[in-house]
């Protein structure tokens, strides 16, 4: 069996891998028939397209292949008798191995799979191939996403509540499944998540809000403040993730309201629409180039903290809010 996931949204995109593994593999081996693989050569991959198991029971190979699609350090390039022989073994492929390809695109960048390669043409005619795109806020899927995973702890939420839950927490699923978590221990024995239960037990999240608009308005020394305040509570990517999405929501109502009503924007993006106004009130000021650079600094900010290119913690971060 073979498969093939890719986007950004790497929360749903591991909680497809675990499905699987929980599917295929003999818990009794599975510690012994489950292996992880980064970006391997031809003759690696050959071998893992191969490999048999070591004990009894099925075997599940994750390769991960970034380096199979982008132009980035260290890029694979398969020559076509390779990719010949690739696709001859990948026909082939025993009942006892499943093998999971994987190419994770970081979280708010706007490159995409190359599906001109060959190599992403002969995995895709044989393998069961979902993409995973990060949500937006503004999309009903999202939305209905969201309840199905608070449907799935055992907790129930109005329609109303989980728009203020998206108002809150943004798109990152891993910060929100946390979230949610944390509202479930809270709330206990209750089921029903209440407006109230958010503001008081994401307090942190939603002082991010507070944030956003200190940074919106222009006042540089209570939006370092705040974001100090924050910092004792969170990680200051977590923060960073959080201030992207409030900002691309605000960029999409901001471009959305040039041309549509706050109840053609409700309808369209699933947000009440006192939500919609409140929000557009907030920018109604401020012009689009601007919320653009904002998000353009934060996102030019988390890439040199993960690259390594700027060594003092979250002082990329800390610049992009001063601007």
């Amino acid at each position: 069996m073979l498969y093939f996931f890719y986007g950004q949204e790497e929360f749903n995109i591991e909680a497809e891998i675990e499905k699987i593994k929980s599917k295929t593999l003999d818990k009794t081996f599975a510690a012994a028939n489950y292996h992880v693989y980064n970006n391997p050569s031809f003759q690696e991959l050959t071998e893992i397209l191969q490999t048999a198991p070591l004990m009894f029971g099925k075997v599940v190979s994750l390769v991960n292949c970034e380096k199979y699609f982008f132009d980035i350090k260290g890029k694979i390039n398969f020559e076509d008798k390779e990719l010949k022989i690739l696709e001859g073994i990948i026909e082939n492929i025993p009942d006892v191995l499943t093998v999971i390809f994987v190419c994770k695109i970081p979280r708010n960048e706007i490159k995409k799979i190359d599906s001109r390669r060959k190599i992403f043409k002969i995995i895709t005619k044989h393998a069961q191939t979902v993409e995973f795109p990060e949500f937006k806020p503004y999309q009903k899927e999202y939305a209905a996403w969201l309840q199905k995973r608070i449907k799935q702890k055992e907790l129930f939420a109005s329609s109303d509540t989980v728009n203020f839950l998206i108002e809150r927490l943004g798109t990152n699923l891993r910060i929100v499944d946390n979230e949610l978590e944390k509202l479930k221990l809270a709330i206990y024995p209750e089921k029903n998540i209440k407006k109230e239960d958010i503001e008081k037990v994401c307090s942190a999240t939603q002082d991010i809000f507070l944030l956003t608009d200190y940074i919106l308005q222009g006042k540089k020394d209570l939006a370092l403040n705040e974001y100090k305040k924050l910092c004792r509570e969170k990680h200051y990517l977590e923060i960073s993730a959080v201030l992207q999405t409030n900002f691309s929501r605000l960029l999409a109502l901001k471009v959305d309201s040039l041309t549509m009503s706050p109840a053609e924007i409700s309808r369209k993006t699933g947000m009440h629409e006192f939500v919609v106004k409140k929000q557009l009130e907030k920018v109604r000021n401020v012009p689009a180039d601007k919320i653009i650079k904002i998000r353009k600094n934060l996102l030019e900010a988390e890439y040199r903290i993960k690259t390594g290119d700027m060594q003092f913690g979250d002082l990329p971060i800390e610049l992009a809010i001063l601007g």
